[in-house]
């Protein structure tokens, strides 16, 4: 079996007593490809950030290519790149 690029588990996110981000459980393998779509406020935004380390999960866990981006954010922020259009995984 191919090891998963992106591995999300459980991950939820609370502001203010708000949850914006509940449960999340995603596994993307080298060559997926993958959208996330939904309104404003759906918690895009907020699971993109988590995602790279630019913003700790209330609960769960992010590996990024094996890294453990609560962990290890600043790991997983030197193999991405950051656009203000694009977010691209190395």
């Amino acid at each position: 079996m191919a090891t998963p690029v992106i591995e999300i588990r459980g991950l939820s996110k609370v502001y203010d007593n708000r949850r914006v981000v509940d449960n999340l459980n995603l596994t993307l393998y080298e060559g997926e490809v993958f959208g996330l779509l939904g309104p404003n406020g759906a918690g895009k935004s907020t699971t993109i950030l988590m995602l790279l380390g630019l913003s700790e999960p209330s609960t769960g866990s992010v590996t990024i290519a094996g890294i453990d981006a609560t962990r290890n954010p600043v790991e997983v922020k030197k193999n991405s790149r950051l656009s203000a259009r694009r977010c691209r995984l190395l």
